[in-house]
């Protein structure tokens, strides 16, 4: 029957771990420590003390400070988006001259929808033939309220 080399020496180790190598490992990791913390202060004060040599940087807290080149961040998203809201219901809603020197006028939706019911869509009559490139289109004489010029 074939042993193991572990179960040979009792299965477990016989020595513990040297103390006088754990101290000086514990001694070597403090010093390292310590080194770098000497570093790094006398690298943070010779940086404080140095002078940029190039253009002037501001603290980043100390007054006012230029704008970014556009496009820039919004500063309060939902108030712009309420007053593009309002802006699209006044021109949904109200009545108001799209093209002055054509009669081209914008009207409100309510008020459009009545006016289609009154006066029905353009249609084609039903037995007329394929418009071709001679025949004009059979439209009723008024094209007012349809967002075209009033005849």
């Amino acid at each position: 029957m074939a042993t193991s080399p572990q179960a040979a020496n009792g299965g477990y180790e016989k020595s513990d771990a040297s103390p006088r190598g754990l101290v000086y490992f514990a001694l070597i990791v403090a010093g390292i420590l310590v080194l770098t913390l000497l570093s790094l202060r006398w690298l943070f004060g010779y940086f404080q003390k140095a002078k940029n040599p190039g253009s002037f940087v501001a603290a980043p807290f100390a007054g006012e400070r230029p704008l970014p080149p556009p496009p820039r961040i919004q500063p309060d998203p939902g108030a712009d988006m309420q007053s593009y809201f309002q802006s699209q219901q006044d021109l949904l809603n109200t009545y108001g001259w799209i093209d002055r020197q054509n009669g081209i006028v914008r009207l409100p939706i309510d008020r459009a929808m009545e006016l289609i019911l009154q006066r029905g869509l353009p249609t084609r009559a039903v037995n007329a033939p394929g418009i071709g490139a001679g025949q004009k289109e059979n439209r009723p004489a008024s094209n007012a309220g349809r967002g075209g010029p009033a005849k």
